[in-house]
């Protein structure tokens, strides 16, 4: 089985582990926490998200380089790359001390109209637990870089996979042993710590990365602080547009619409990272492309390809959040969460295109062609975040949601004008060749769904029941009419080779 695969399996691994322990331990959090202290713990959260793009774009610089001297076969270049790296991520260490310290002085003047002084305490000692957690992530991602540029997926993947399974047990322990916010934070921080020594013992021992410090090149290190500062921008935007929309509820109504507002984007970011957990292997593979200058024609194929791919997924986790997300969230975090399904939906909507170019977003990065998109999504994003800001009155949480969303969209618009243009890729042909059959199975499959709603089914087994059954016909209307027949063969092989791997 290729790396790819088996990166995306222990991905999608992953991604059920957290969604699932996400489902399950986010109602116990609450009820253990308290909403008010899990909306602090959201809110909190939300400005750690902030110090965590300032990596300044180094983990997509540091995967584009590598994957650029391995096709070249150059170690020599790779180590002063490598030693160019290590000095922009001190530098990113820096930076999110310096900003960390800014945010901790700023919490009495930020929230001192929301959080009582006991909040604030609460706060502040989190906030440099996540400082800690932040400077070891980032580091360690640059060493899961350094892999994925070797296109080495299976080692990092499944030391994350590992680390998700171990924060499950250790959470329940802690909040049946009575520990509060703080206690979780801390958790995560000394989990950052292991993951970051076991991933640069592989990188260095396994894939023998090096990196040159006595040959460390200024111009290199002003080349990679160029492409990824514009990786860093695109990414703190990202950041303005989601986490922003929680900091300003929280300034502005309260800890508890917070804590609404979170889980919707909680299952916004789910349905993100289905898709991702195939996409973002491909980062590699667009530098090798672009590398061996294959054209416009093999962009736009392997765009189709891994589109379709994602289309595939996210259509099935849509549908079936669509018709029965509602009930769902309702029974999973109460009554007042309502408005949480809402956020969802709007969300998943307007990521739903994005996510299925995902490609064209790597091939910009591969051809150091991303200024254009940093800079469109610097004007519509923050427009926004303001226009979700004045949707707040007159339609409460969602309307954040709302005017979040329009200037996603507005962006969506713009790059694939862009696409076209720059990378000779046919968007209409794209659109029509990624919902080539996927998209009337899709349709036939919805209103199945919709007749089993007027079935007499409630609480948790109505729920599943009907999910269920939704998700086994769209399982096989998908392989017999959605999938053609390169897919089908991909699907039967990998299964093949699962099956054979378990039997070993």
């Amino acid at each position: 089985m290729s790396e790819i695969r088996r990166g995306a399996l222990l991905s999608y691994a992953t991604i059920l582990v957290v969604n699932l322990s996400g489902l399950l331990l986010t109602p116990f959090i609450i009820r253990a926490l308290g909403n008010a202290e899990y909306g602090l713990y959201l809110l909190i959260g939300s400005l750690a998200a902030y110090l965590g793009v300032l990596d300044f774009g180094l983990n997509n610089a540091v995967t584009r380089y590598v994957a650029q001297c391995a096709a070249k076969r150059d170690r020599e270049q790779e180590a002063r790359f490598l030693g160019a790296a290590l000095v922009v991520n001190a530098l990113a260490a820096a930076a999110i001390i310096a900003l960390g310290a800014i945010f901790y002085a700023s919490i009495d003047a930020w929230f001192s109209d929301t959080l009582d002084a006991g909040q604030r305490d609460q706060a502040r000692i989190m906030l440099l637990l996540l400082i800690a957690n932040v400077v070891l992530t980032v580091s360690s991602g640059m060493f899961t870089a350094i892999c994925a540029g070797h296109e080495q997926f299976t080692f990092p993947k499944a030391v994350n996979l590992l680390r998700y399974l171990v924060r499950i047990g250790l959470v329940i322990a802690i909040l049946i042993a009575g520990g509060g916010a703080i206690a979780l934070v801390a958790l995560d921080a000394l989990l950052a710590l292991l993951v970051l020594v076991v991933n640069a013992y592989y990188a260095i021992r396994s894939i023998g990365a090096r990196a040159d410090l006595k040959a460390l090149n200024l111009k290199l290190v002003f080349s990679v602080l160029t492409f990824s500062t514009w990786v860093f921008l695109y990414a703190v935007i990202g950041q303005v547009q989601w986490q922003g929309g929680q900091f300003i509820i929280g300034a502005t109504i309260g800890t508890e619409a917070v804590a609404i507002y979170g889980v919707g984007i909680m299952f916004g970011g789910y349905y993100a990272a289905f898709s991702a957990a195939i996409t973002n292997l491909f980062l590699p593979r667009a530098t090798y492309m672009t590398v061996a200058d294959v054209g416009p024609g093999k962009y736009s194929a392997e765009m189709v390809r891994i589109g379709r791919m994602a289309l595939l997924v996210l259509l099935l986790i849509l549908g079936g959040f669509a018709l029965y997300g509602q009930d769902f969230i309702l029974l999973w975090a109460g009554p007042t969460y309502g408005a949480s399904w809402l956020v969802a939906m709007i969300i998943m909507l307007a990521y739903t295109v994005p996510l299925i170019q995902t490609f064209a977003h790597q091939l910009l990065e591969a051809k150091g062609l991303i200024r254009f998109k940093a800079m469109v999504y610097l004007v519509a994003l923050p427009l926004g975040v303001l226009l979700g800001y004045l949707l707040l009155e007159p339609f409460g949480v969602p309307g954040m949601a709302i005017g979040m969303t329009a200037g996603w969209l507005a962006a969506t618009v713009t790059m694939n004008i862009y696409y076209q243009g720059a990378l000779g890729i046919d968007i209409p042909a794209f659109f029509k060749e990624v919902s080539r059959g996927i998209v009337p199975a899709f349709i036939a499959c919805m209103i199945f769904g919709a007749t089993l709603n007027l079935l007499s089914m409630e609480g948790w087994s109505g729920v599943f029941v009907r999910a269920a059954a939704f998700a086994a016909l769209y399982l096989v209307l998908m392989y017999r009419f959605g999938m053609n027949g390169s897919e089908r063969r991909q699907v039967t092989s990998t299964m093949e080779q699962v099956k054979a791997g378990w039997s070993s």
